[in-house]
């Protein structure tokens, strides 16, 4: 006789245990006698309902974690800077997956770096774990490898005191293209939910290019209206009278001056000039860019190498003496 857990006992009901006592019921009741063929049909019909009970109460799961990843992403739409939209992020992380504690941090090539934590206990001020580096073999590794949720039992020892010790999941995040942070939760997610972090994970990187763009345009604007106003003060007055006028050449685009100072320059290496000319640091330009501080550094080095100039300072002090 097959082993039929009985209707009313407690056994794992996943799909996979029901499907097995199904079979095992429909296996017996080929040779079975008409007394164990009712009871058999009893618990078949029983067995029956709880799969389909399974089936719609996954399917209201699922119907509400699309729900929730639709609020989240919208609720980081309008999200201003990298900072605002780290923090919308955890908060909406924390909900999506039914976490307590989210940490999100940069990827500097193979170290980890948290900027950014939340927990929605009240009575918990929220910690900001160490950095750690990223380890061969570990879960963050298989994540990155994969591109995709990974969950682990063991939480990493830096991040113990803000996420517990009871289990976590991570995903990267790719921005540009490339992995530029982590998201860690404090609990093993479910197959479900670890879709909905994935998901999540892929609208934010596109966020944060959003916010990058965003960002370089407004400093590009700025970096232009200040040369305009640089070559106006700088302009002679008779060259600006109608008599000086028929003789003086038109004024320049107001962006020459940044076109002749950064023709050598690939894109990426143009933005990160626009933002060493407003004084930014290098950890403000790779919040900015989304990128890690080790890749601004080589940029820069590049930059300076390109443009001739020793060290930030010579290089402004270039850029300000451009011919306008």
């Amino acid at each position: 006789m097959a082993d039929v857990p009985e209707a009313n006992s407690q056994p794992d009901t996943g799909d996979t245990e029901l499907d097995r006592a199904v079979s095992g019921i429909l296996t017996e009741l080929r040779t079975a006698t008409p007394e164990r063929t009712a009871e058999l049909g009893r618990r078949l019909a029983d067995f029956l309902d709880r799969r389909k009970a399974l089936v719609e109460s996954r399917t209201d799961d699922i119907e509400a974690i699309a729900s929730g990843i639709d609020g989240a992403v919208h609720a980081l739409d309008d999200a201003a800077s990298s900072t605002e939209l780290m923090q919308r992020a955890c908060e909406r992380v924390a909900e999506l997956c039914s976490a307590r504690t989210v940490v999100l941090s940069r990827l500097e090539e193979d170290r980890i770096v948290p900027v950014v934590s939340f927990t929605t206990d009240p009575d918990i001020t929220p910690s900001l774990p160490l950095g750690f580096d990223l380890a061969p073999g570990s879960p963050e590794e298989h994540a990155l490898a994969a591109n995709t949720v990974t969950v682990d039992e063991l939480v990493p020892e830096s991040m113990r005191n803000t996420l517990g010790n009871n289990g976590f999941s991570t995903v990267p995040v790719v921005v540009d293209g490339r992995a530029a942070a982590f998201v860690h939760v404090d609990t093993m997610l479910d197959p479900p939910r670890r879709h909905a972090l994935s998901v999540f994970a892929e609208m934010l990187g596109g966020q944060f290019e959003r916010v990058g763009l965003e960002a370089r345009r407004e400093r590009q604007d700025l970096l232009l209206r200040d040369s305009a106003r640089r070559w106006s003060s700088n302009t002679d007055f008779d060259a600006l009278s109608p008599r000086g006028a028929a003789n003086s050449a038109p004024p320049p685009a107001e962006n020459d001056v940044d076109r002749r100072l950064l023709d050598p320059l690939t894109e990426r290496e143009a933005d990160v000039v626009r933002l060493i000319l407003t004084g930014a640091s290098n950890a403000s330009i790779a919040a900015e860019l989304v990128i890690t501080v080790d890749t601004v550094k080589s940029h820069v080095k590049r930059i300076l190498r390109k443009l001739g100039a020793t060290n930030r300072a010579e290089l402004i002090a270039k850029y300000r003496s451009t011919p306008r």
